[in-house]
């Protein structure tokens, strides 16, 4: 048996302005964080929009998609703040999806990924859920 299989998932959410982010805790998170800074997150699709969340090259809409993730496909958020996952968020254009618990939402707040580093990317934060 695997540490990773081996070590608990839980699931919880955060309340964040308008929206709820989905959070989930786990061991492949954070790898190759240092001592001194928190780890960085994974943000992935969920399941409540059909396991499917752009990455894409600006905070809009209109940005061109560069992927598309799933539920069991991630990518590295650029930032660890210890009190909002994948934060600080850019504000950018508006989208709406459903939230976690099944609920449409509107929001307009992105978080960058480490895509395809040094290019920027983002996801719609609100759309997605934070591994971490």
């Amino acid at each position: 048996m695997s540490l990773r299989s081996a070590l608990p998932v839980r699931v919880f959410a955060v309340a964040a302005g308008a929206a709820a982010i989905m959070l989930t805790s786990g061991a492949a998170a954070g790898a190759g964080a240092g001592a001194d800074e928190p780890p960085k997150g994974l943000v992935h699709a969920n399941a409540d929009n059909a396991c499917r969340l752009n990455v894409r090259t600006g905070a809009e809409v209109t940005s061109a998609t560069l992927t598309t993730l799933t539920c069991d496909n991630y990518t590295t958020c650029a930032h660890a703040d210890p009190k909002v996952p994948c934060g600080p968020f850019v504000v950018g254009g508006k989208y709406s999806c459903v939230g976690p618990k099944g609920v449409q939402l509107t929001d307009n707040r992105w978080a960058e990924v480490l895509y395809r580093a040094p290019q920027r990317a983002y996801v719609a934060i609100a759309c997605g859920a934070v591994r971490v």
